[in-house]
């Protein structure tokens, strides 16, 4: 038995045992009992994008009530070599796992890690599990006694051509008993909710729509670079979903009628089935107007967000719409496409086209960045329409909502 194997089995019998005496002290302690809620943080292990965002900030100002215990699972064991957060959790939350990162790797570190991690979420003794990405993680959803999942949307029920087919067959299978084994689901949108009804056979009253908050532009002491004004911009992966083509022949229509003298910035990792698109950018006339970044840090994004001369947003379905506030949160002008949740995030403060009609499109966006008067009332409304979605709001409904599963 090599040193490596027994230190690690040390380490596993050592956390068991601490949470077991943590146990049974709250058992023997006759004050008022908090909640304990356990959380998936996987979204955590990949750059934040909408879901992960979603999830830190409702986690931020959960963590902040001192009558709840937030308990993170993620990965059963953490190494040198990872998984590794993209963020960092509050100080109030607990993260349960097995810590091997100052010890040798053994070939068995994953199989004894694998086993003892059901045993330690048993001796978590969480009131209810919640997952706000759809589903629970097999060992979750093993000792949930109450559970709790977030459904974002149900493209994959509407436009199943425009998910991948690992992704769609996953859903597909899981998603029905998913649903009937939640206790109350949360929808980021009514539009949301009214498509889970619509689909599935499940009793309204456990399905309820929470809308998140906002997140705030990102301020930090440093410069962060930009591209040079003027620019339309686009937030959001790069795939059919997004309708990035109905945009491009928006923008080159405004070139093409010289209403516009500035650029499309496309800010967005290449996601699946991008190759039509990217390589409709490197044809395009215009692709020295076209500058394309990656995925961009909060402070970055916010960089950019704050020197925009209006948000385009052409997505075919959305479950939210989060670039729609942020925009607005930057004080800049926004267009969207008319369908799903987008109008609902919206409201009367941006403006609408019809989905995929690019012409309809580059009316609006030449109307935008032409008329100063026009876009300073789409801010003050904007301003204004973010009073609507705040996290605190998000993060008082969904706690109502946990305390009411876990008393039911």
């Amino acid at each position: 038995m090599s040193a490596g194997f027994t230190r690690t089995i040390v380490r596993i019998l050592h956390l068991l045992a601490h949470v077991a005496t943590q146990r049974v002290r709250r058992a023997l302690d006759r004050g008022p009992r908090k909640l304990r809620i356990g959380i998936d943080i996987r979204p955590f292990y990949e750059p934040l994008t909408g879901v992960g965002w979603y999830l830190y900030h409702l986690i931020k100002e959960l963590a902040a009530r001192d009558d709840v215990t937030l308990i993170a699972f993620g990965d059963a064991r953490v190494t040198a070599a990872g998984p590794f957060l993209h963020v960092d959790l509050p100080p109030a939350v607990e993260h349960l796992f097995f810590d091997l990162r100052d010890l040798p790797p053994s070939n068995l570190d994953r199989q004894l890690t694998a086993a003892a991690y059901l045993p330690l979420i048993r001796l978590a003794d969480c009131d209810l599990m919640f997952g706000a990405n759809y589903f629970l993680p097999r060992l979750m959803s093993a000792v949930a006694v109450r559970r709790v999942i977030t459904i974002h949307d149900l493209t994959y029920k509407r436009f199943p051509d425009l998910v991948q087919k690992e992704t769609l067959a996953n859903l597909q299978h899981q998603m029905t008993k998913e649903i009937f084994a939640a206790d109350a689901i949360i929808c980021v949108s009514e539009a949301t909710r009214r498509d889970v009804l619509k689909f599935y056979e499940v009793d309204a009253g456990k399905v309820v729509a929470i809308h998140s908050g906002v997140n705030r532009p990102h301020r930090t002491s440093g410069d962060v670079w930009t591209p040079d004004p003027p620019y339309i911009l686009f937030v959001g992966t790069i795939e059919p979903r997004k309708d990035l083509d109905t945009l491009i022949s928006a923008f080159e229509s405004l070139k093409e009628r010289k209403a516009f003298n500035g650029a499309l910035v496309i800010v967005g990792n290449i996601g699946w089935k991008s190759d039509a698109t990217m390589q409709r950018i490197r044809g395009s006339r215009w692709k020295e107007s076209i500058l394309h970044l990656s995925y961009l840090d909060a402070a970055s994004l916010s960089g950019v967000y704050e020197k925009a001369a209006v948000l385009a947003f052409p997505s075919l379905h959305e479950g939210f719409g989060f670039p729609l506030l942020e925009a607005m949160a930057h004080r800049v002008p926004v267009i969207t496409a008319r369908n799903s949740s987008l109008a609902e995030v919206g409201g009367d403060a941006a403006l609408y086209f019809t989905t995929g009609d690019a012409i309809g499109l580059a009316d609006l966006l030449e109307r935008v960045v032409n008329d100063k008067t026009l876009s300073g009332e789409m801010v003050e409304k904007g301003r204004a329409r973010l009073d609507s979605f705040q996290w605190s709001r998000a993060a008082d409904e969904t706690l109502d909502l946990f305390r009411r599963v876990a008393e039911s």
